[in-house]
């Protein structure tokens, strides 16, 4: 099963760290494995370069782009799609600062949540903690300085 923890970056710390994104990576890491008195300075860095996850929006643009398809369902938090047919399945939980993707079989149920949520906003930041996985949603495009 794949875990992915999504965050959503503030726009300067992501344009800033595009291409660079494992350093952010790390700090999440390094809050998720310390117990020591360290974990409270990071998880006051983690505050501050991520934003407030804006639920009812996040829950406005899943059910729009999914409420079609028969694979769909939604509780409260959580939205769930299960392409039997592809052998894939995801369910999408939404928090108050991060949201949560538990995904298997094949890769097509939680690209279609990613999808809406690069659409919906590009400094989304996914982490999958037990592989080691993290990337943009959405690429960032490089400012050209002149």
């Amino acid at each position: 099963m794949r875990d992915y923890f999504i965050y959503l970056i503030e726009d300067e710390f992501a344009s800033h760290y595009f291409g660079r994104e494992s350093f952010i990576y790390h700090l999440f890491l390094e809050h998720k494995k310390t117990s020591s008195k360290k974990k409270d300075i990071l998880e006051k860095q983690i505050e501050y370069i991520t934003k407030p996850i804006p639920s009812i929006h996040i829950h406005q643009a899943i059910k729009s782009n999914l409420k079609s398809f028969s694979s769909y369902s939604a509780t409260r938090n959580t939205h769930e799609l299960d392409f039997v047919h592809l052998n894939s399945y995801a369910a999408l939980h939404i928090y108050d600062c991060f949201l949560h993707v538990t995904s298997r079989g094949s890769f097509e149920a939680e690209t279609a949540f990613f999808e809406i949520l690069r659409k919906y906003n590009r400094c989304f930041l996914a982490m999958d903690f037990k592989t080691d996985r993290y990337g943009w949603l959405n690429p960032i495009k490089q400012r050209k300085l002149i």
